[in-house]
C-alpha cells in the first residue's frame, strides 16, 4: 500500500537522521547546498573565471530544484495566421 501523498519516505528520513547524527541536529542537505552556492558565488565573483562561474550557477540551479516551483511553457496562441505582432519587451538598464 503506497504512503499517502506528501509523506516522508521512511528511507530519506532515516538518511536524513544519519547525516544529522553526522553533522548535528541542525543539519538539512538543502540549507547546505545553499551555503555551497553562496561560497562558489564569492569566488566566482571574485574570479570571473568561466568554470566558477558554472560552478556557481550549477550549485544555484539545484537550490533552485528545491525551492522553486517548475516552469511551464504556456502558448499565447500566436500562429502564422495571426495578423498582430507580439508585443515587444525592452529591457534597459537604470
Amino acid at each position: 500500500m503506497p504512503s499517502r501523498l506528501g509523506s516522508p519516505n521512511k528511507n530519506k528520513r532515516f538518511l536524513l537522521n544519519k547525516l544529522q547524527d553526522m553533522y548535528g541536529d541542525d543539519f538539512h542537505p538543502i540549507l547546505r547546498m545553499a551555503e555551497n552556492a553562496t561560497i562558489l558565488h564569492g569566488i566566482a565573483a571574485e574570479t570571473k573565471c568561466v568554470s566558477s562561474l558554472k560552478a556557481s550557477i550549477d550549485a544555484w540551479d539545484k537550490v533552485a530544484r528545491y525551492t522553486e516551483p517548475k516552469l511551464k511553457a504556456v502558448d499565447i496562441g500566436l500562429d502564422s495566421n495571426n495578423s498582430s505582432a507580439p508585443t515587444r519587451i525592452i529591457l534597459t538598464a537604470v
